[in-house]
């Protein structure tokens, strides 16, 4: 198979012809990963788009040495640099980071960011760039609004920049904290909005939702006590029925750690999705939280297949909660899934192991083969948690170093640096097929130089678009491509929705889980990441694969660490969209509209 010639080699051959670093040049050096070698005198011969274009290939390569891309405040942030850089914020874009920065390290002067606002600044602050969580967090962290910012607020509502159900939300995080009396008018129950205010009812301590939880959710019923007490109008069937899987996630992830058995002793009617696999899967990890074994639960786990985890996929998510319910049993569907064909529960299995087996080169070797690189990642970082020698991790370690896939190459090169500060930067393997096809397509849309635009059909007659740019994550662009092409996403479902945040997607086995048997490079930039912007959902370094997601709210904290291709059209009516969807909705189809 043809491999992209090295480009230390073909920058110097066109150094002779004439200075030039192409779009090419960049994309077969970021697929190769290995240093480049330009003199200062090089440098500053190239034009200034192919000298940009360099450095931004530098830093994303990332070998010892390499320019970093972040700048301090994103790559180590501190009180001391975001206060600074609050100081000076005046666009809405630098002001919103700044409050963000300062609501994770949770400053009290947070609300400095948005000093000197007035009335007028309502008019041109973006519709779509939402204040009301980050305002009551900074609340939450001792904050206090000035007359000036109130007034500014005020106007936002005033011309409709001020969202219903996330100010709810806020509300609740305030009120369950002692911060407001009382909730505002209840607003109206759809998908959204019941995940959004659960979302905000979770972050309340366990005493306060413990009540609640175990009275309110023992039915799917629109008469329930929860929805007055969460801030909206009670719900028709219709709605509960669609966001059914949303409210048993949400009931899952509010599960305290460690989880108090009462947890688990709601009675009543089983919900119409209980046994639907991605509802399992939430309700498996909350499980899990459990330390202290529940006798009720023995028979249920006993049972073949265990709490109806009748897939390789669930027993994995459901192997900790076995490992601490019943031990003999977990034992069993642990070397049920070791030497089973799916590799994402072969993970699983791997996790569950106290120390190494006695038959590590077969599992090794066996995990050499498979085609997600979850597992691989897994038994990689397993060495050091089994507390093996140093000695005998090189010794597994190093051979990782001659892995086909990139990323497993990066991994092993990570753990190899813990052990030994001397290990090198590893080589590039050859590009498999799926790596050429790649490749190809890489160069072909970022010399064509225009936006690509994926129609994204959801069940319920939705649609939205959206546009990536292949000038800047070249790769990550044609992957999503082929793989629509292919017809990849068509009938998988949408399995994370986190109101304010983001809606994920991509997963071949409808969860977060897994790829499509191949890796993808970061193409990171400075690209902000505002709302309905699309990045590249990782595991670590180099992991993209199928999994993608569009966030509904400005997220900063992304911005140079996740690969983001582009943006949705339309965002007044594709951000509407996404702010209502319901976990498990289903693709339809995503199509590739370009020639």
């Amino acid at each position: 198979m043809k491999s992209p010639a090295p480009v230390l080699l073909l920058s110097v051959s066109l150094i002779a012809q004439g200075p030039r670093f192409t779009v090419r040049d960049a994309i077969q050096a970021e697929w190769l990963r290995q240093p480049l070698s330009f003199t200062e005198e090089q440098t500053k011969a190239l034009p200034p788009a192919d000298r940009t274009r360099l450095g931004r290939t530098l830093q994303r390569i990332g070998a010892p040495g390499g320019p970093a891309l972040l700048p301090p405040e994103l790559d180590k942030p501190t009180l001391g640099l975001w206060e600074a850089q609050a100081a000076t914020a005046r666009t809405p874009q630098q002001r919103f980071t700044a409050l963000f920065f300062l609501n994770r390290l949770k400053s009290p002067k947070a609300l400095m960011a948005l000093a000197g606002l007035s009335p007028a600044d309502a008019q041109t602050w973006p519709k779509h760039l939402h204040l009301e969580a980050a305002l009551a967090t900074a609340r939450l962290n001792g904050s206090e609004a000035s007359p000036e910012l109130l007034a500014f607020l005020d106007a936002m509502r005033k011309v409709g920049k001020v969202d219903p159900v996330r100010a709810q939300a806020a509300r609740l995080r305030l009120m369950m904290a002692g911060k407001e009396a009382g909730l505002l008018p209840p607003v109206k129950a759809t998908p959204g909005s019941l995940l959004a205010l659960m979302d905000a009812w979770n972050r309340a301590p366990w005493p306060q939702r413990r009540d609640l939880a175990l009275s309110a959710f023992s039915s799917l019923s629109p008469q329930s006590p929860a929805w007055p007490r969460l801030g909206l109008v009670p719900p028709s069937q219709e709605v509960l029925n669609r966001s059914c899987v949303g409210l048993l996630s949400r009931l899952a992830e509010g599960v305290p750690s460690p989880a108090p058995a009462e947890a688990f002793q709601v009675s009543g009617t089983p919900w119409p999705c209980s046994a639907h696999p991605l509802a399992l899967w939430y309700g498996f990890q909350a499980l899990a939280k459990v330390e202290i074994p529940l006798p009720g639960l023995r028979p249920a786990l006993a049972q073949a297949p265990p709490l109806g985890a009748s897939s390789p996929l669930l027993l994995g998510v459901l192997l900790p909660a076995l490992r601490r319910q019943d031990p003999q049993q977990a034992d069993r569907v642990r070397a049920q899934l070791l030497e089973g064909p799916g590799a994402i529960p072969r993970a699983a299995a791997i996790e569950d192991l106290p120390a190494a087996p006695e038959d590590l080169a077969a599992l090794t070797q066996c995990t050499w083969r498979d085609d997600q690189f979850e597992t691989q990642q897994t038994l990689i970082h397993s060495y050091a948690r089994w507390k093996m020698a140093p000695e005998d991790q090189k010794a597994q370690l190093q051979p990782w170093l001659q892995h086909p896939n990139w990323t497993c190459r990066w991994e092993a090169y990570q753990a190899l640096l813990k052990l030994d500060p001397r290990t090198p930067w590893p080589g590039a393997p050859n590009p498999t097929a799926a790596d050429q096809a790649i490749l190809d397509e890489a160069i072909r849309l970022a010399e064509r130089g225009k936006p690509v635009r994926l129609r994204l059909s959801l069940n319920g007659k939705r649609r939205l678009t959206l546009r990536l740019d292949p000038r800047v994550a070249p790769m990550n662009v044609a992957n999503l491509v082929l793989l629509a092409r292919k017809g990849y996403f068509n009938g998988r479902l949408v399995p994370r929705v986190v109101p304010d945040f983001v809606v994920q997607m991509g997963s071949p086995v409808d969860t977060m889980d897994g790829g499509p048997g191949h890796t993808v490079r970061c193409e990171n930039s400075l690209d902000w990441y505002g709302p309905g912007s699309v990045g590249m959902a990782l595991s670590g370094k180099d992991t993209g694969g199928s999994q993608f997601f569009i966030t509904t709210n400005a997220t900063p904290h992304l911005t140079g660490r996740y690969t983001r291709l582009g943006e949705v059209e339309d965002p007044d009516r594709a951000l509407k969209i996404l702010d209502d969807m319901d976990l498990g909705a289903k693709i339809l189809s995503i199509t590739v509209l370009e020639p």
